[in-house]
């Protein structure tokens, strides 16, 4: 029986615990394999460079991270999704009335055999990188597949994110629903990129990580969706010559780069008052032009994640800057 737990933020059990102790335990009951045909079947994809064949859509799907739930959501595909899992934080945006009624677990290292393997998945989405490989899930008949915005390598633009709910609508077949929701989400960013096509002038901008304790700053270059998303507002950001998703900064460099606003990100139980005062607590931060003039945007994580939100973000972030201006 599915039940609703703390999300896993409050447990701090890494992800990599989680899958690693399901494959170590070598036991449970593998997911079923798919015999029956669908139109489009087999079907080969290709996942950070990896091919993945489906010989029918999957039916009973784990998500790893905050980023896979709502794009399977905006391919029309909730509904497969049988528990969801590792979430930093609950996201923002359209797709959580869509989510709001599938388990989300906080796993245990020993609970990870029942939390993922007992529920016979035949598919996880998740981040590259763990230290399980999709071998090891392929051991117990589990394939894993990654989103393309948490490739090691991608960008995770704007253009990714749609083509991952264009895939996703394939996969689960639910093309249909999958292309309507890709044709509406590239309006919307189209209506905002023409509301800046013809600004005269760009800004220069930052978008800023903080810990809870102020102590751990971190920027986001240009491998990351926020870099995107400035681009189309208008903004320069001061870190896009650095070719990483997100880095640790020092006071110098923020000084020297001297952004007019910033956009600060809020992760797990953040607030926007906890974070302004966290990086207002910096006194060293105190002659950076966008803390001069109080010109700071606050916005969740989720907004600026490679995922679909990240369409509404964009929105959310242009009526932001509009009110600064």
């Amino acid at each position: 029986m599915n039940t609703r737990s703390t999300p896993l933020r409050r447990t701090a059990i890494p992800v990599l615990a989680l899958l690693t102790s399901a494959v170590i335990a070598g036991c449970g009951t593998p997911a079923p394999a798919t015999t029956a045909t669908a139109p489009g079947f087999p079907l080969t994809i290709s996942s950070c460079g990896r091919d993945v064949t489906f010989t029918s859509p999957p039916q009973r799907v784990v998500t790893v991270g905050s980023i896979a739930a709502p794009l399977i959501a905006a391919a029309g595909a909730a509904d497969h999704i049988v528990t969801r899992t590792f979430e930093a934080a609950s996201f923002p945006g359209q797709y959580g009335t869509d989510l709001d009624g599938i388990e989300i677990t906080a796993p245990t290292a020993e609970l990870a055999r029942e939390e993922i393997i007992n529920r016979s998945p035949d598919l996880v989405v998740s981040v590259e990188g763990l230290s399980v490989t999709p071998e090891d899930l392929a051991a117990v008949n589990i394939p894993l597949i990654v989103t393309r915005g948490y490739c090691r390598d991608a960008k995770g633009s704007l253009d990714d994110i749609l083509a991952d709910i264009t895939l996703y609508g394939k996969l689960f077949g639910t093309s249909a629903a999958a292309d309507a929701e890709v044709a509406a989400l590239r309006q919307r960013v189209n209506a905002v990129t023409e509301r800046h096509r013809n600004d005269q002038t760009r800004t220069k901008a930052a978008a800023l990580i903080i810990s809870r304790d102020g102590a751990q700053l971190k920027a986001y270059g240009t491998q990351s969706t926020v870099d995107e998303q400035m681009r189309i507002l208008g903004l320069d950001n001061v870190y896009g010559d650095v070719t990483k998703r997100n880095f640790e900064i020092g006071t110098e460099t923020l000084l020297d780069r001297d952004p007019e606003v910033i956009i600060l990100l809020t992760q797990g139980d953040q607030t926007p008052e906890s974070v302004r005062a966290a990086l207002r607590q910096r006194a060293e931060l105190a002659g950076v032009s966008a803390l001069r003039t109080d010109r700071i945007i606050v916005a969740p994580f989720g907004y600026t994640g490679p995922g679909p939100v990240a369409v509404e973000g964009l929105e959310v972030l242009d009526r932001e800057l509009g009110a600064l201006r």
